[in-house]
Protein backbone atom coordinates (compact mmCIF):
# COMPACT_ATOMS: atom_id res chain seq x y z
CA UNK A 1 0.00 0.00 0.00
CA UNK A 2 1.12 3.43 -1.01
CA UNK A 3 0.45 6.68 0.79
CA UNK A 4 1.35 9.98 -0.38
CA UNK A 5 2.68 11.88 2.94
CA UNK A 6 3.33 15.50 2.25
CA UNK A 7 5.80 16.97 4.60
CA UNK A 8 4.63 19.55 7.07
CA UNK A 9 7.69 22.05 7.39
CA UNK A 10 5.83 24.77 9.74
CA UNK A 11 4.71 22.23 12.58
CA UNK A 12 7.12 23.99 15.14
CA UNK A 13 5.42 27.02 14.03
CA UNK A 14 1.90 25.49 14.44
CA UNK A 15 2.65 24.19 17.80
CA UNK A 16 3.71 27.56 18.62
CA UNK A 17 0.85 29.25 17.79
CA UNK A 18 -1.54 26.61 19.25
CA UNK A 19 0.44 27.10 22.70
CA UNK A 20 0.07 30.36 22.58
CA UNK A 21 -3.67 30.27 21.93
CA UNK A 22 -4.02 27.85 24.59
CA UNK A 23 -2.01 30.13 27.15
CA UNK A 24 -3.93 33.00 25.92
CA UNK A 25 -7.34 31.59 26.60
CA UNK A 26 -6.12 30.31 30.27
CA UNK A 27 -4.77 34.01 31.34
CA UNK A 28 -8.47 35.59 29.83
CA UNK A 29 -10.40 33.02 31.60
CA UNK A 30 -8.60 34.02 34.86
CA UNK A 31 -9.00 37.87 34.47
CA UNK A 32 -13.09 36.98 33.87
CA UNK A 33 -12.86 35.42 36.85
CA UNK A 34 -11.50 38.43 38.93
CA UNK A 35 -14.05 40.69 37.17
CA UNK A 36 -16.85 38.25 37.68
CA UNK A 37 -16.38 39.67 41.54
CA UNK A 38 -16.02 43.44 40.26
CA UNK A 39 -17.50 45.63 43.40
CA UNK A 40 -15.76 43.29 45.72
CA UNK A 41 -12.49 43.96 44.51
CA UNK A 42 -10.16 46.90 44.81
CA UNK A 43 -9.89 49.64 42.21
CA UNK A 44 -6.71 48.67 40.76
CA UNK A 45 -7.09 45.01 41.19
CA UNK A 46 -10.11 45.50 38.36
CA UNK A 47 -8.00 47.65 36.29
CA UNK A 48 -5.33 45.44 36.33
CA UNK A 49 -7.79 42.26 35.29
CA UNK A 50 -9.61 44.45 32.45
CA UNK A 51 -5.71 45.34 30.92
CA UNK A 52 -4.51 41.74 31.28
CA UNK A 53 -7.56 40.44 29.68
CA UNK A 54 -7.42 43.18 27.02
CA UNK A 55 -3.92 41.58 26.19
CA UNK A 56 -5.08 37.85 26.28
CA UNK A 57 -7.80 38.54 23.88
CA UNK A 58 -5.41 40.42 21.25
CA UNK A 59 -2.68 37.55 22.23
CA UNK A 60 -5.42 34.86 21.12
CA UNK A 61 -5.90 36.48 17.98
CA UNK A 62 -2.99 36.86 17.23
CA UNK A 63 -2.08 33.62 17.81
CA UNK A 64 -5.21 32.13 15.82
CA UNK A 65 -4.87 34.22 12.46
CA UNK A 66 -1.04 32.92 12.94
CA UNK A 67 -2.11 28.91 12.87
CA UNK A 68 -5.02 29.78 10.43
CA UNK A 69 -2.47 31.60 7.99
CA UNK A 70 0.09 28.41 8.24
CA UNK A 71 -2.56 25.56 7.71
CA UNK A 72 -4.05 27.16 4.77
CA UNK A 73 -0.43 27.30 3.04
Amino acid sequence: MKYDIKPDHHIRAKRASLTGLTIGLLLLFQAVRVLWHFPENEGWRNALAGVSGLICLLMCSVSYWKYRKLTRQ
